[in-house]
């Protein structure tokens, strides 16, 4: 939080400097990779009902000595299905959750003609929330219980990433690519369970931002 607090504060002796805004999307590369048992475990299976997709606003602030500091709000979706099942009864568990996340990064611009190459660094605050809907069968037949649970869950990721900015006119277009480092609670409450086994550590995002600037 004081690293995001300390990267806005940046901002302050660039407010005039050129202020872009635009749209930002794209897909994570790398999917959910859920702990569903060890290999052979009959009683414990999954899917991942996570989406790849991720789209969201963006603005941009130009900086002195080529740096620039980039804002984006990017929204996605997470979830899963664990089942359950033992001698005489099983469960099946759906999460499904809305993913919002806020990277703040610092860019580079490297001196180079014409396909603008840039280097970023930040932080990438996430904030979920979703429900878990269980249905359990009992033994007896006509034994079946539902249950639904509202969750909510705050980490953040480090973030570095690199890409070229390509100019049509007045539109900027910049494919990027980054790499995200998830810093997860190590002891998450019973409610964040199911979404914690499903988010990787590790992922990389290809996105395509388009901008355009406004003064």
């Amino acid at each position: 939080m004081r690293l995001t607090l300390t990267l806005l504060c940046l901002a302050i002796p660039a407010m005039a400097q050129q202020l872009i805004v635009g749209v930002e999307g794209g897909v994570r590369l790398t999917g959910d990779s859920p702990d569903y048992g060890p290999p052979g475990y009959a009683g414990y299976s999954g899917s991942s009902n996570s989406k790849r997709y991720l789209v969201g606003p963006k603005v941009e602030v130009g900086l002195p000595l080529h740096f620039a500091l980039e804002a984006d709000v990017l929204y996605s979706r997470l979830g899963n299905t664990l089942n359950f099942w033992s001698i005489g009864e099983s469960s099946v568990s759906r999460t499904i959750a809305s993913s919002w996340e806020f990277p703040v990064l610092v860019k580079y611009r490297l001196p180079v003609a014409r396909r603008h190459p840039f280097l970023s660094l930040g932080i990438e605050p996430r904030y979920s929330s979703g429900k878990i809907s269980s249905i359990d069968y009992g033994f007896f037949p006509g034994d079946v219980t539902l249950s639904s649970t509202s969750w909510h869950a705050h980490d953040y990721a480090w973030v570095a990433g690199g890409g070229i900015g390509i100019r049509l006119w007045k539109i900027r277009i910049t494919p990027e690519l980054r790499y995200l480092r998830w810093k997860v609670p190590s002891s998450p409450s019973a409610n964040d369970d199911s979404y914690y086994l499903t988010v990787p550590r590790n992922e990389c995002q290809l996105l395509l931002g388009i901008a355009w600037p406004v003064r």
